[in-house]
């Protein structure tokens, strides 16, 4: 009896060690990540909460890391993802008592589809299925292209317009749609628009009416250099005998390993998708020269005319405006792909910018 009486005594006692032990230590740390979105097209934003983690008498430190190199010590907050791609959220929380816990989370970006319409003089925002996001209403009319481009170090909307014969160039917040400025566009007639982010990172246009490429300074619009027929006949064999710069259909920057990149430009007239390097001058004041590449690629018929082009990975995406579509073809051959955006808003659609 007195044996078992012992043991007895000995598991009560270890069991009231235990329980102790758990008032002590209480329930341990936790990193809880609450977000409204895991999921989106770019620009996302999404607003992030921790308050809901806990630690022995709470929590000291939040510390939160996007995936993009930035972070924040909030305990909760918003965030704009403003590239698409696959991020890893974490959430490093510290207790009073020193002991630290991570926990993450993915957010998934997609790109997002931005479309001028001439007729309705807005832009709109859409998923790659076409889905409508958002619409911002213009302060110019007849919106001729589109580009995503740095200025003044914000990502900004930079519409070009013809604008009644009064051409324009306007700069929008792509979050909000609020006009940040509108400045005189060069040449008679805008067509399409695209930055080059890389080097000397530069607006490029082409006018319809001047048959001219034009280099712009993002700030201002200020020109820098032209570019027109002669330049290429003497400059380039490719086009010495053939139509180019007669009718521009699209204009486009695309990168390139260790370079400034390369200027995709569609001629009308032929079809033809030409490739054009860009050579710069020695700093932003100097000449920059264009060469052709490659003898050019015809594209499929039955899209024509075609008002916007734009490449996104090794597909080109061309606006047939005269069916309403936005068509996915083959870089390389020209052929479509059988990918299509239709269904989306509008009556006109003129520029496209794919933001990635």
């Amino acid at each position: 009896m007195r044996r078992r009486g012992a043991v007895a005594a000995m598991v009560a006692g270890m069991l009231v060690t235990a329980l102790a032990s758990c008032t002590l230590f209480g329930p341990g740390t936790t990193a809880v990540i609450v977000v409204d979105a895991t999921e989106g097209t770019v620009p996302l934003t999404i607003a992030f909460d921790g308050t809901s983690s806990t630690g022995a008498d709470g929590i000291t430190t939040y510390h939160w890391q996007f995936g993009t190199g930035e972070e924040s010590y909030e305990a909760a907050g918003t965030y704009t993802y403003r590239s698409a791609g696959t991020y890893t959220l974490s959430l490093t929380v510290r207790a009073e008592d020193g002991k630290t816990v991570t926990e993450t989370v993915a957010i998934t970006v997609g790109p997002a589809l931005w479309v001028t319409d001439e007729n309705l003089d807005c832009v709109y925002r859409l998923t790659l299925d076409g889905a409508l996001l958002d619409t911002f209403t213009l302060p110019v009319k007849e919106p001729r292209g589109v580009a995503l481009a740095t200025v003044n170090g914000l990502p900004t909307l930079v519409v070009s317009a013809a604008n009644e014969g009064m051409q324009k160039l306007a700069y929008l917040d792509p979050i909000t749609g609020a006009v940040l400025q509108v400045v005189a566009a060069p040449a008679q007639s805008p067509g399409e628009i695209t930055y080059g982010p890389w080097g000397q990172k530069m607006l490029w246009h082409v006018d319809r009416q001047s048959r001219l490429i034009y280099r712009l300074l993002p700030e201002t619009a200020q020109v820098f250099d032209s570019f027109g027929q002669s330049y290429f006949k003497a400059t380039s064999l490719q086009v010495r005998d053939v139509p180019f710069l007669r009718t521009p259909q699209g204009l486009d920057w695309v990168a390139a390993p260790n370079a400034p990149g390369f200027l995709y430009y569609l001629e009308g007239d032929t079809h033809v998708l030409w490739k054009i390097k860009i050579i710069p001058g020695y700093d932003i004041m100097s000449t920059t020269q264009l060469q052709m590449e490659g003898t050019g690629t015809e594209l499929a018929a039955g899209i024509f005319p075609v008002t916007g082009i734009d490449v996104y990975g090794n597909r080109l995406w061309a606006i047939d405006v005269d069916r309403h579509r936005i068509v996915e073809l083959d870089l390389a051959t020209g052929a479509l792909t059988g990918n299509a955006v239709t269904g989306f808003p509008g009556s006109a659609p003129s520029g496209i910018e794919i933001q990635f």
